[in-house]
C-alpha cells in the first residue's frame, strides 16, 4: 500500500485559514507570559493525483501532539455554512465556509493496529474527530498551550507534532516547535467580563427542563467553557431577563426565586438562586450580573416576575414605580444581598436597571432607579447605553457605553464598560461577527485599555432564537439566522452530546482579554503613556475605537512588541 502525500503548516492562531488557502511557510516559535493559554494552527493539504483519484479511506491520518512539559489540548477546526469570499480577511481565492467551530480531540490519540482489515488497519481509539486530508481543501487543527493558564516554568519548551497514515501506520510529516514562556506573569484581569447567557435558549436546544438536574449539568459545562474563553461574570437569572421580549408577550419561565404570595407580603425561596451560583463559583465566575429589574429600552414597567405555582404577579402591565412592585423588589434585594454575602461576592455584583435606554426614556429611567436607590447604595448600577444624560444626571455609576459612542464618555465618566451588540452599522469598529477579521475581534483587548475601561459586554453567548426571540436555529447549520448577520448572537456550538463547542471567535476574545492582561503589565513596568506610545508607534496611528490593524500581522506584531517591552523593562 502507498500513502498519499500531506503538505502541513504551523501558522498563528491569529491566522484563519480557508479552505483555499495554501501557506508559504511555517511558523516554528511562538512566545506567551508563563500563566498565558497561546494557540497556534496545524494546517494540512493531500497532495497529488493520487489523493485526487483516491477513495476517502486512503485520507485518514492521525493528529499525534506531544510535549514533556507543557499541557496542550487539540482540536479540530470545523466550518459553518458562510462563504468564506464574504468574509473581510479571506484572500482573493478563499473558497468554501467559514471556519470557526473548535471540536475536541484527543492530544495524542492511541492508534490501534488490526492486522485483519486490509482497508483501513489502523485507527484512533475513542477518537469522534476523525481527520481526513482532501487536495480539494485546507484544513487545521487548534492547539492551545497551558489552556488552563497555570503558572509553568519559564524558559524554552519543546512541542513535536507527528502526522501518521491510518492507511500504512508510517509518518507522513513532522514539525518541532519551539514555545518561549517569558519570565513572567500576566496579572489577574480587573476587568468585567460578561456574554449573556441565555438560560431559554440553552433549553430548548439541549431539550432539557430548564433547571432539571441533567440541564444543571449541561449548564455547568457551559459555564466552564465560558471561563477558560475568558469570562468572569455571569447574568443571573433571578427573575426572567427582560430581553428582547415584545410588549405583551412572554418569554420562557426561567426564574430561579420562588416566591409566595402570602397575607403578610411575599416569601422567597432563593434554594435554586443558591445551586446556580455555587454552580457558577465552582467553575471560576468571580462576578455576579444581575438580571435587569424593570422592561427593556426604557424601564416603563415592571419585569415578568411568577409566583411559585406560575401565576404572574408583576409584568408589562405593571407600572415600573407602582407601590407594590417597589416594596416587592426591595424586599427581595434585601434577600438576594444577604445570600451574596454568604456565599463571599456582596463586592463583585453589577446590576441592571433597564436595558439600552435612550434620551426620551430618563424620566422613567430615573423614577425607577430611585426606586432602588437606597436597597442598591453601596452596589454598581450599570446600563447598556450610549446617551450620555444618564451618566450627567447620576442615574448609573458605571454607563456601559456602546462603543461609536465611547469618545463621548471618554475623560468624562469616572468609570465605564464598553459593549458592542454587532449590528452597529459602523464598519471601522472592533466586532467579532463571522465575517470580522481576527484582528478586529481581538483588538478589543488594546482599546479596552486605552479608554480604561471597567470590563467589556455582550448581549450573546448562546442566543439562539431569531428577532424578538422567535424561532429556534442551530448555528452551525444556519450562522446568518439573527437578522441575516454572521454569527452576531453566539459564541458557542453545540456537540451532538449537547456539550459546548467553543469557536475561533471566542477564543480571539480570550487572547483579547490576555492583551489586555499584558498591557497592564506593561503599564506597571515603564508607564501608562509609554505603553500607549509603544502601541501607536507599531500601529502607526492614535489609539481609538476606531483603530483596527490593516492586517494579521501588525496585530502579531503588535503583541510581540508589548512582550518585547517587558522582557526589556523586566531585565
Amino acid at each position: 500500500m502507498s500513502d498519499i502525500a500531506i503538505a502541513s503548516w504551523t501558522v498563528s492562531s491569529q491566522k484563519r485559514i480557508f479552505e483555499g488557502d495554501m501557506p508559504r511557510e511555517s511558523e516554528k516559535s511562538f512566545c506567551a507570559m508563563r500563566n498565558e493559554p497561546l494557540s497556534f494552527t496545524l494546517c494540512y493539504r493531500a497532495l497529488g493525483e493520487a489523493a485526487e483519484n483516491g477513495r476517502d479511506t486512503d485520507l485518514f491520518f492521525s493528529a499525534q501532539v506531544a510535549s514533556s512539559s507543557l499541557p496542550l489540548s487539540v482540536y479540530k477546526i470545523l466550518s459553518v455554512p458562510f462563504a468564506a469570499s464574504e468574509c473581510e480577511d479571506a484572500s482573493k481565492d478563499a473558497t468554501g465556509p467559514c471556519p470557526d467551530i473548535l471540536a475536541k480531540r484527543q492530544v495524542s490519540p492511541e492508534i490501534i493496529h488490526n492486522e485483519n482489515d486490509k482497508t483501513l488497519p489502523y485507527y484512533e481509539k475513542n477518537e469522534k474527530q476523525l481527520l481526513t486530508a482532501s487536495c480539494k481543501r485546507t484544513q487545521g487543527i487548534y492547539v492551545t498551550v497551558n489552556p488552563d493558564g497555570e503558572a509553568l516554568p519559564a524558559g524554552t519548551h519543546k512541542i513535536e507534532i507527528r502526522l501518521i497514515s491510518l492507511k500504512t501506520g508510517k509518518l507522513l510529516d513532522e514539525h518541532n516547535i519551539s514555545i518561549e514562556l517569558m519570565d513572567a506573569l500576566l496579572p489577574k484581569n480587573d476587568l468585567i467580563y460578561t456574554n449573556w447567557l441565555h438560560y431559554d435558549c440553552l433549553s430548548d436546544s439541549s431539550g432539557l427542563p430548564v433547571w432539571s438536574d441533567g440541564y444543571f449539568e449541561l449548564l455547568g459545562k457551559y459555564i466552564k467553557n465560558a471561563v477558560k474563553g475568558g469570562m468572569n461574570t455571569l447574568l443571573t437569572p433571578a427573575f426572567t431577563p427582560a430581553l428582547d421580549t415584545p410588549v405583551g408577550m412572554e418569554r420562557m419561565n426561567v426564574q430561579l426565586v420562588k416566591i409566595k404570595k402570602e397575607p403578610t407580603g411575599y416569601s422567597f425561596d432563593l434554594s435554586l438562586l443558591r445551586r446556580f451560583m455555587t454552580l457558577a463559583i465552582e467553575n471560576g465566575i468571580e462576578y455576579f450580573e444581575h438580571c435587569h429589574l424593570f422592561s427593556q429600552w426604557g424601564a416603563r414597567t415592571a419585569i415578568n416576575i411568577y409566583a411559585e405555582d406560575g401565576k404572574r404577579l408583576f409584568g408589562w402591565d405593571t407600572p415600573a414605580t407602582a407601590p407594590e412592585y417597589t416594596e416587592f423588589l426591595n424586599k427581595y434585594l434585601s434577600e438576594y444581598l444577604g445570600l451574596c454575602r454568604e456565599l463571599g461576592v456582596s463586592d463583585k455584583l453589577l446590576f441592571h436597571v433597564s436595558d439600552e435606554p435612550a434620551r426620551e426614556h430618563c424620566d422613567d429611567y430615573a423614577k425607577a432607579v430611585a426606586s432602588v436607590k437606597e436597597s442598591l447604595s453601596e452596589h454598581i448600577i450599570g446600563d447598556a447605553l450610549s446617551d450620555y444624560s444618564f451618566y450627567e444626571l447620576g442615574l448609573t455609576q458605571m454607563p456601559i457605553v456602546d462603543t461609536p459612542f465611547a469618545d463621548d464618555f471618554d475623560g468624562r465618566a469616572e468609570r465605564m464598560m464598553l459593549y458592542y451588540t454587532g449590528g452597529e452599522k459602523q464598519v471601522g469598529l472592533s466586532n467579532r461577527l463571522l465575517s470580522s477579521a481576527p484582528q478586529k475581534t481581538r483588538i478589543i483587548g488594546l482599546q479596552l485599555f486605552r479608554y480604561k475601561a471597567r470590563g467589556f459586554l455582550h448581549w450573546g453567548y448562546n442566543y439562539t432564537y431569531g428577532r424578538m426571540s422567535a424561532g429556534l436555529f442551530d448555528p452551525a447549520k444556519d450562522p446568518c439566522f439573527y437578522k441575516n448577520v454572521p454569527g452576531v448572537s453566539y459564541l458557542v456550538y453545540s456537540d451532538t452530546d449537547r456539550s459546548p463547542m467553543p469557536s475561533l471567535r471566542e477564543m480571539n476574545m480570550r487572547d483579547a482579554m490576555n492583551d489586555y492582561r499584558a498591557l497592564k503589565l506593561c503599564e506597571s513596568l515603564i508607564g501608562r503613556q509609554a505603553t500607549l506610545d509603544l502601541c501607536e508607534n507599531i500601529l502607526g496611528e492614535k489609539i481609538s475605537v476606531t483603530t483596527l490593524p490593516k492586517n494579521v500581522e501588525k496585530m502579531i506584531a503588535l503583541r510581540r512588541g508589548i512582550n518585547e517591552k517587558i522582557k526589556e523593562a523586566k531585565k
